[in-house]
């Protein structure tokens, strides 16, 4: 498939991040693809085609366009009529839910735990290309689909989290590790994981951005979260070491001195507060990793940090 426009479609549908748009980018979104849609028709593969049907399917629900939502359910109707499709059942049960159906919506899954469990192994097979090399992408299409079939599946939600880092969307495995903590509130290790993410989600954007106070301004507050998330794991367990070098490594940034060396950030009272807090924080961590790793001098510590 050579159609970029296509590819990009597709590449929202697969990552699900459509999930997480505004509400008027999601609106520009419904709008761009109900537009492309004659042309999909007469250029596309069929696979690319339903693949696109999917999207529109997801998007018109999202912006109450629940009419158009059910044509897209009824070409899959189409498609798979006389077959048992799992992808059409979950279709079915989210247009039901979203229309305020919620016995229908039940009714239209029809799974059983032993269709739960196949499901989730067919999601394992999909990790690996046939010469054993990881094929992220596909796996990670493969654990979406599966969440919306087991959304309360705390285990897959970390693992796709993992997966969305290693290709470098920071955003997406945050938000998965949001949805276990939904669920488990008190898993320090998981509040660790958020921290590293949204850490290595500053790293990310701090390449990007130049040496404005309008950038470090939008910077800071990135390397806010994820000192906040580290301190919350050590709230929890005053032990976890990982997560007290996250919070001297967040100390540690040289975004710290940028903010002190702006002249103009200097009088900004919530910059002020927190270049206060994070050099706090950070000294007080690096006393707790020297305790606990039993650390004799500082270039131990320095050692151990790096």
């Amino acid at each position: 498939m050579s159609d970029r426009v296509a590819q990009r479609f597709i590449q929202i549908l697969n990552t699900g991040s459509y999930a997480r748009f505004t509400p008027e980018k999601l609106h520009d979104l419904h709008q761009q693809v109900g537009k492309y849609l004659p042309t999909a028709q007469e250029t596309l593969e069929p696979l690319d085609l339903f693949d696109v049907y999917e999207l529109y399917f997801h998007v018109s629900l999202l912006t109450n366009h629940d009419v158009l939502a059910k044509s897209m359910l009824d070409r899959f109707n189409d498609e798979f009529s006389g077959k048992k499709s799992q992808k059409y059942q979950i279709l079915k049960s989210m247009y039901y839910e979203a229309t305020g159906k919620d016995k229908e919506a039940v009714d239209a899954l029809g799974l059983d735990q032993a269709e739960l469990r196949a499901s989730r192994r067919l999601a394992t097979f999909a990790k690996y290309k046939a010469d054993g090399s990881e094929n992220v992408p596909e796996y990670i299409k493969s654990l979406v689909f599966y969440l919306n079939i087991q959304p309360a599946d705390v285990v897959t939600w970390a693992e796709l989290a993992d997966q969305y880092a290693k290709i470098g969307h920071y955003d997406e495995a945050v938000f998965c590790v949001k949805e276990v903590l939904l669920h488990e509130p008190l898993a320090y290790n998981m509040f660790y994981k958020a921290g590293l993410y949204q850490f290595y989600r500053f790293l990310q954007q701090d390449k990007t951005k130049s040496e404005k106070d309008k950038d470090l301004l939008t910077l800071y507050p990135l390397l806010q979260e994820a000192r906040d998330s580290f301190l919350r794991a050590v709230e929890l367990s005053a032990t976890y070491t990982k997560a007290w070098v996250g919070v001297a490594a967040v100390g540690d940034s040289d975004i710290i001195k940028r903010l002190e060396d702006s002249k103009k950030l200097a009088s900004d009272s919530k910059v002020v507060k927190f270049v206060k807090e994070t050099i706090q924080t950070r000294e007080l961590a690096k006393l707790r990793v020297r305790e606990l790793e039993k650390l004799p001098t500082d270039a131990d510590l320095t050692q151990l940090l790096k």
